[in-house]
């Protein structure tokens, strides 16, 4: 209730409204809530680009994270000087990240190496010095050093630190392209590989991001759409999609029309061809072939006493 959520972050245990985890430092927003752990405000803020509150959503410029204190009656809240006490050495303002300021520079210290290009195996190992100024650099280093891999598609699309993402050896990482990782976070996910695109052989983090390239660098027939609406089948190119046209479809082929778009010649029935070609192109036939032409094949349903009459009318026209 109002009352719990209020009480967020006070003198008891508390978990993080994200990740779920107890909190060792919480975050303390202008609006008044606390209730976030340090690092996922800093996921949010740095590789989100989400400055928002997540009770109330309003956007807050600055951020102060304090020690979470268990003893009764203790309750955090936002400093209204941060800046000042800043320049006093009281909090410690968080490097290249504007707004965020730490009771603790230690904690302070600790958040840098997880926001920085960072190598995660020699941080494991104790060594958190090492540091750098750019990804191809950082790759260069686990790639020689360790001989570990990180996939270039999570970093685009996963949305957690560069320390937090997996590492991997070459086998490993063909493997989780294609079907998935056996363990750690993205197994523990049901992750079960990156989508293809079968025609720029591109790999996409998720269904939806797949989508979204297919529907906008691909294309639909937008007959059989109209027909399957529940169908996705693409065409690489407008030449691939002329081709289906042309096998699937009635395609109008004559000189007149091959300056026109595709999609502007191609009809779903023979009845529609028929009239397109005639208007369109008929100056070569006589009055009587376009007449033929014109006529549609008629199918009669049940009549009144039960009895069903079938009738035809003339075939012909003609397509270039």
């Amino acid at each position: 209730g109002e009352s719990d959520r209020l009480s967020r972050g006070r003198g008891v245990a508390m978990e993080c409204l994200v990740c779920a985890e107890t909190v060792s430092h919480v975050s303390v927003l202008p609006c008044g809530h606390a209730d976030l752990c340090s690092l996922c405000t800093l996921r949010l803020r740095t590789v989100v680009n989400d400055k928002r509150c997540c009770a109330c959503q309003t956007e807050a410029a600055e951020v102060y994270v304090a020690r979470h204190r268990e003893q009764e009656g203790w309750s955090p809240t936002f400093p209204k000087d941060l800046r000042r006490r800043a320049k006093s050495g009281e909090v410690h303002p968080m490097r290249g990240s504007k707004g965020v300021y730490f009771e603790e520079e230690a904690h302070r210290d600790e958040m840098d190496v997880k926001c920085a290009l960072t190598c995660s195996v020699c941080y494991e190992k104790g060594n958190s010095n090492v540091k750098f100024n750019s990804m191809k650099a950082l790759k260069a280093h686990l790639r020689e050093m360790h001989g570990k891999f990180m996939c270039d598609v999570c970093l685009r699309g996963r949305q957690v630190f560069v320390t937090e993402q997996v590492l991997y050896t070459r086998s490993e990482l063909n493997r989780h392209y294609k079907r998935g990782d056996t363990k750690g976070p993205m197994a523990e996910a049901g992750f079960k590989g990156h989508p293809t695109c079968q025609f720029c052989k591109k790999h996409f983090y998720s269904d939806q991001e797949l989508y979204s390239h297919m529907q906008t660098k691909h294309l639909q027939c937008f007959l059989c759409k109209k027909a399957r609406p529940n169908e996705y089948v693409y065409y690489k190119n407008l030449a691939d999609l002329s081709n289906h046209f042309a096998s699937a479809h009635h395609y109008c082929t004559h000189e007149d029309c091959k300056d026109k778009h595709p999609e502007e010649r191609v009809f779903n029935s023979k009845e529609e061809f028929r009239v397109h070609y005639v208007q369109n192109h008929g100056e070569s036939l006589s009055k009587n072939q376009r007449k033929q032409a014109l006529q549609i094949d008629v199918n009669y349903g049940p009549m009144r006493g039960g009895q069903g009459h079938q009738g035809s009318g003339g075939g012909g026209g003609g397509g270039g």
